[in-house]
């Protein structure tokens, strides 16, 4: 992976923090993460495939949270912790790692 790609994917962490301090809503989050993601434009499967993962369930808890055919309860607090927990470690490995030389 490029630097400018890796530099991309690390904003993905003010984007987290901001919803943490309550600045940006849920949704709001997952589509500037989607947006970043997609700015970097990572050619690796191997990255495609665990970010989607990752995303996947974040937009699913998202949508639990949001949209009206949602039945109220159903979404987790306890496993959005988690999956921003997975996106942090995953941005940390991918985006914040230091380049090959």
């Amino acid at each position: 992976m490029e630097d400018y790609q890796r530099m991309i994917i690390g904003q993905m962490v003010e984007r987290i923090d901001l919803y943490g301090s309550g600045e940006i809503p849920l949704p709001k989050l997952v589509e500037d993460i989607r947006g970043l993601f997609e700015a970097a434009d990572p050619r690796e499967l191997s990255i495609r495939d665990s970010f989607e993962e990752i995303w996947a369930e974040l937009d699913a808890e998202s949508e639990l949270r949001t949209e009206p055919w949602a039945p109220p309860g159903l979404a987790d607090d306890a496993h959005l912790r988690e999956i921003l927990r997975r996106l942090r470690s995953w941005i940390e490995w991918y985006g914040l790692a230091p380049s090959d030389p």
